[in-house]
């Protein structure tokens, strides 16, 4: 605690304060500022990995070709295929990398690099691990939503049907002429006759008029591409 005021760029770092190591056993380490957890988390980590890369375990391999199946299977089983056999691959060429490293560069020097490299980087001004979760599972669920709408999970094709409304005004009181291409669904408010004509369809009030051979009564009109109606008073 200090009398002296000091400015606070974000109130997370109130809310979520960094936590550091200065001593251990009452002995100061000799680092400026301390170590924070987030740092140990990752050095931790990134030898558990080096240290299971190392083995080259064929269990180990078949576990992650397994995971890179499962998310490469959403392009069809060829990018399963291809996605699980490049991991293999990856996860083997790894261990074979990592046996011809010296242990004190493999040991500490690495994991000392990686925990460093996390802390420092912030893609969308977020920590590395709290990015990393998120992209998984925006990868693994599209469970964000824009505009009222979920997120496409990568690769999913998604359309987009605009809405277009026809009706009256103060100055005319009576339908004006419209024209919609598909591929589009058109709803009328009420039945309207559909007559072909010249490639299109040409839609009119039902109330009064009798149906010709040749036309049809319908509320709904679904149009395939290149198909044209065309909407008259």
């Amino acid at each position: 605690m200090s009398d002296s005021p000091s400015p606070v760029r974000s109130y997370q770092r109130i809310f979520k304060p960094d936590r550091r190591i200065y001593q251990i056993d009452g002995r100061r380490l000799p680092v400026p500022g301390g170590v924070p957890l987030a740092w140990l988390g990752w050095a931790a980590g990134t030898l558990l990995v080096i240290l299971v890369l190392s083995t080259r375990s064929l269990l180990f391999t078949a576990v992650a070709a397994g995971i890179g199946g499962l998310l490469g299977a959403e392009r069809g089983w060829r990018g399963a295929l291809i996605a699980s056999t490049c991991i293999a691959a990856t996860v083997q060429l790894s261990g074979v990398l990592l046996g011809w490293v010296d242990w004190p560069l493999r040991l500490l020097v690495l994991p000392g690099f990686v925990a460093t490299a996390a802390g420092q980087l912030a893609p969308d001004g977020r920590s590395g691990h709290r990015y990393l979760f998120s992209r998984i599972m925006v990868r693994l669920r599209a469970g964000r939503r824009s505009l009222g709408r979920p997120v496409t999970v990568d690769g999913e094709q998604w359309t987009w049907s605009p809405r277009v409304w026809f009706g009256h005004d103060e100055h005319h009181p009576v339908l004006h002429h419209g024209r919609v291409h598909g591929p589009a669904r058109v709803v009328f408010a009420r039945r309207v006759v559909l007559t072909p004509a010249r490639g299109r369809l040409v839609a009119r009030p039902a109330a009064g008029r009798r149906v010709r051979e040749g036309e049809m009564v319908a509320l709904c009109v679904d149009l395939d591409e290149g198909q044209v109606i065309e909407v008259r008073p």
